[in-house]
C-alpha cells in the first residue's frame, strides 16, 4: 500500500511539476497592446492653426462665392488653436465643445481630419485642399455633409 502511495504522489509530483514548467515557459505580458494609430497625414497640424472666416456650400458652382463670404467672417473669426497633442483643437459636428482633431492619411494619399483612428471615419474631415491662405474640408458622414456643405476656410489678417 506504501509503495501504491508513493508512486501515485511521484506521479503527481511529475505532472504538477511539468503543468508549473510549462507555465513558465509562457511570456509573461509586461503590457497591454495599444490601438493601432492611424498614419500621419503629409499636412502639417501648424497649417491649420489661425484665425479663419469660415463659410460653406453645397454646389460646386458657389465655391467662389463661398470664399468671398469667408473672408466677410473675418469679424467673428472661427479660431484653430494647437491641441495639447500636437493635433488641433476644432469641433466635431454637432459638438459645442472644442476636441482634438489629428490630421491623418488614408486610402489613395488623401488626407483626414478626425478624433484619432483610422481614416476615413464617418467623424472625420477629408482634406481637399490647404494653402496658407485656406483650407477646404469636407465632412466623410453624408448626412453631416448634406446639412453642414464643404467647409471653405480663407485665413483673417495674422495668425
Amino acid at each position: 500500500m506504501k509503495t501504491g502511495f508513493l508512486t501515485i504522489a511521484a506521479v503527481t509530483g511529475l505532472a504538477l511539476a511539468g503543468c508549473g514548467g510549462e507555465r513558465s515557459a509562457l511570456p509573461i505580458p509586461t503590457a497591454t497592446p495599444q490601438a493601432a494609430s492611424a498614419p500621419a497625414g503629409t499636412v502639417a497640424a501648424d497649417a491649420l492653426v489661425g484665425r479663419w472666416g469660415l463659410a460653406a456650400y453645397h454646389r460646386d458652382t458657389d465655391k467662389g462665392r463661398t470664399e468671398a463670404e469667408a473672408r466677410r467672417q473675418c469679424s467673428n473669426p472661427y479660431v484653430v488653436a494647437k491641441g495639447p497633442g500636437g493635433g488641433v483643437m476644432m469641433h466635431l459636428a454637432d459638438e459645442a465643445q472644442v476636441s482634438e482633431l489629428v490630421i491623418k492619411g488614408g486610402p489613395g494619399g488623401k488626407n483626414y481630419l478626425g478624433p484619432q483612428g483610422p481614416a476615413p471615419a464617418l467623424e472625420d474631415r477629408e482634406i481637399l485642399s490647404v494653402s496658407e491662405n485656406s483650407m477646404t474640408l469636407r465632412w466623410m458622414n453624408e448626412e453631416t455633409a448634406k446639412r453642414y456643405g464643404t467647409m471653405v476656410y480663407v485665413r483673417c489678417g495674422g495668425r
